[in-house]
């Protein structure tokens, strides 16, 4: 019924088939006045009917007592002057239809009628009389047949007796002697026929009217109601497309005043709410495309509008440049002061790279101390004066720190946006290429990208491995391996590291020596890394139960780190398959260790919060530098390979191997080394104070984890006994 109501009204469905509270309320409150008035004008009906034939009751009532009275003596004479009274009386009401007169046995003596055309009066009948006869006496002596179903015309039939009492004296009559007799003498019966048609006909008329009028009014109640709840409810249902809005996301909706608190108040709290989703998303806009340190694009932002600059350009026809800095030195700032005061220089280099652009340039940090500048519609001569310019800034720039001044120059590499040069890997890559020639030729200087026929090739070499890095990172091309590094002393498999290897279209494996430099240059990295996360973990997921305590260390690399949702994306992979993070060594190398950033730093602490250890990889080809062992908190060493190839021969990289073995005893590390090929380096390693081995001696990658113990050395033996 709602439903119908509403529809008349206009009432419209709402997103997914639901009902509009405005139209709900409208439809209810419609109904409820539809109800009322119906039981109104029902009420206002039925009642006039009772009220009716109540009055008619009466009247009747009446009536037969004056005609009982006037027609009792024509029973005893034939009285013309009774007989006129009788017809005057019945004249005088013309509801009174016909007036008959019945003798004792029914008989029909004589009648009046108001109507020329009246039928002749028939006797009554033997039911009748009985009926009659039994009413004498009563209070309300006499028979009415009509009623609430038919007010409008009554049959009533009444005896017409006489009542009288013995003589009880003529001067001591006593009307309270109970002895006292009443004799009733029966004289005959009158018959009345009322028909109240034209008085009935005429109150109905104006009982319709007063119904009608009150129609109207509930008419126009309820629509005044409705136009009134609408107008009140107006506020609520302005609240609906903007809600639709601010789910939608848009931040910037605006919501009309409200006349009413209560909508007010729940404006007013939308109006906060859509100003607090703004701050935030700003907020995290801000955090997801600009560097956390020094304010600048993040590499992430960069690559964007760099990618839209090669549209322009494409468009145009026009040329830019990309620079690509790299500071020279960096890493005695942070040797000498810290890693506080290195992130000071990195900000105040940010600044004055800022500086030496024009505003509509780009400069952006790709991370630890390398920088990338887009400097947009220069030729080479402007890239030229745009690169001394910032080499003659950085020149003049002096940092302080602890009362000692330090002057940081940096290499510049750059390389031209036209139209045979316009894919943005490709360009970052030219202009890397170029910094580590400027670093080649000097440092502190520029270097323009011209390609020579072999960085043409391997360009193009470099475009193939991205299109196959591309296609196995999209299609799970990638295959693991797993090589066991051993104790030393034990001769026992401690765990295992995962290995990543590549499937050529001709079928042989690919180490990733081969095509790691590749990815790296074309920002591939990252997704390796991701890669390689969750398919160690599936690994882990799949050998651990048959294998028994499997331990697995894997590699990642800088870009990783760069990544945000590294921490909870390792949280949620481990999680899924139930991986113990006791069980997982991640590696990274010693230049990441050294310049990581803050928020490196507060990812790996978050990760060994979480449970995972952390080895350093490469340790000795870097910057080699054992104040740093002191600083970093790390629960394995990895020494290079570089001083175990040649280790029998080398009495120079055995003491270095000693000291970092005994740096790291002291600092609560184990020390690993790595390229282990043969028997007599392992012995050599052990009596270095080396705790572990990795290398084809100690056993050689497999496509499944395996236990294989190595011999130990008699040394190791007859310490282990004497420890016994």
């Amino acid at each position: 019924m709602i439903k119908r109501i509403a529809k008349l009204f206009g009432r419209k469905e709402g997103s997914g088939g639901k009902r509009l509270l405005v139209h709900e309320i409208l439809s209810i409150q419609i109904l409820s006045a539809a109800i009322v008035g119906a039981f109104t004008i029902a009420s206002l009906y039925w009642g006039g009917q009772w009220v009716l034939q109540d009055n008619y009751s009466r009247w009747a009532l009446q009536w037969t007592e004056e005609l009982n009275e006037l027609g009792s003596p024509l029973y005893l004479a034939n009285d013309s002057e009774a007989l006129f009274r009788l017809e005057s009386f019945v004249e005088r009401y013309p509801e009174i239809d016909r007036v008959a007169y019945f003798s004792k046995d029914g008989t029909a003596l004589f009648s009046f009628s108001n109507h020329d055309d009246a039928e002749p009066v028939a006797n009554l009948s033997a039911s009748r009389l009985r009926d009659a006869i039994t009413v004498i006496g009563d209070a309300k002596p006499y028979l009415m047949h009509g009623g609430l179903l038919n007010p409008k015309q009554f049959e009533i039939l009444a005896p017409v007796w006489t009542e009288s009492i013995s003589d009880d004296g003529l001067f001591v009559f006593d009307p309270s002697n109970a002895e006292l007799s009443v004799k009733t003498a029966l004289l005959g019966f009158v018959g009345i026929h009322l028909d109240f048609v034209m008085f009935h006909d005429r109150l109905l008329s104006n009982i319709k009217g007063a119904i009608l009028i009150l129609l109207v009014l509930l008419i126009a109640s309820a629509l005044y109601g409705r136009r009134a709840l609408r107008k009140a409810l107006s506020s609520i249902s302005d609240l609906q497309q903007p809600i639709k809005d601010l789910a939608k996301g848009n931040l910037n909706v605006k919501f009309a005043p409200a006349e009413h608190r209560e909508i007010s108040e729940i404006v007013e709290a939308l109006e906060k709410t859509a100003t607090a989703l703004s701050e935030r998303d700003a907020k995290l806009l801000r955090l997801a495309n600009h560097d956390s340190l020094t304010g600048l694009f993040n590499r992430r932002r960069f690559i964007e509008e760099l990618k839209k600059e090669i549209k322009i350009v494409t468009r145009n026809g026009h040329r830019s440049a990309l620079f690509f800095i790299d500071l020279d030195q960096f890493k005695y700032v942070n040797d000498a002061c810290g890693h506080a005061a290195g992130d000071r220089l990195i900000r105040k280099v940010g600044d004055e790279l800022t500086r030496s652009v024009r505003r509509d340039d780009v400069v952006a940090r790709f991370g630890g101390d390398e920088f990338a500048v887009l400097v947009r519609c220069t030729g080479e001569d402007g890239a030229r004066a745009s690169a001394e310019t910032m080499l003659a800034n950085m020149r003049s720039m002096a940092h302080v720190e602890d009362e000692r001044v330090f002057h940081v120059h940096c290499s510049i590499g750059v390389t031209m946006l036209s139209g045979d040069n316009l894919h943005h890997d490709e360009l970052i890559n030219q202009a890397d290429i170029a910094c580590r020639e400027a670093k080649a030729a000097g440092r502190n200087r520029m270097h323009l990208y011209e390609p020579s026929e072999d960085t043409q090739r391997r360009n193009v070499a470099d475009v193939g491995w991205m299109n196959r890095l591309r296609k196995a990172v999209d299609n799970d091309e990638f295959e693991l391996r797993f090589q066991p590094i051993n104790d030393i002393d034990s001769g026992e498999t401690t765990h295992h590291e995962v290995l990543i290897r590549l499937r050529t279209e001709d079928g042989k494996l690919v180490s990733p020596d081969a095509f790691l430099p590749s990815a790296v240059r074309f920002g591939l990295m990252s997704e390796i890394d991701f890669w390689m996360i969750r398919h160690a973990a599936k690994a882990y997921a799949e050998h651990s139960p048959e294998y028994g305590h499997l331990k697995l260390s894997i590699n990642l690399s800088a870009n990783a780190f760069e990544n945000d949702d590294l921490t909870s994306y390792i949280e949620a992979t481990f999680k899924e398959f139930d991986v113990k993070p006791s069980d997982i060594i991640l590696e990274i190398t010693e230049s990441l260790a050294i310049r990581r950033p803050l928020h490196v730093e507060r990812q790996i602490d978050t990760l060994r919060e979480f449970g995972c250890q952390f080895a350093l990889d490469d340790f000795g080809t870097g910057y080699s530098s054992f104040s740093y062992l002191q600083k970093l908190h790390f629960d394995y060493i990895k020494i290079d390979g570089a001083f175990v190839q040649d280790l029998l021969n080398n009495p120079v990289d055995q003491k270095m191997i000693k000291l970092i073995a005994e740096i790291g005893r002291e600092a609560g590390m184990k020390t690993i080394a790595e390229y282990v090929q043969d028997a007599e380096s392992l012995s050599l390693l052990c009596d270095l104070g080396v705790d572990m081995a990795q290398g084809y001696f100690v056993g050689r990658p497999v496509k499944v984890p395996k236990r294989k113990s190595t011999p130990i050395s008699l040394s190791s033996r007859r310490a282990r006994r004497s420890s016994l």
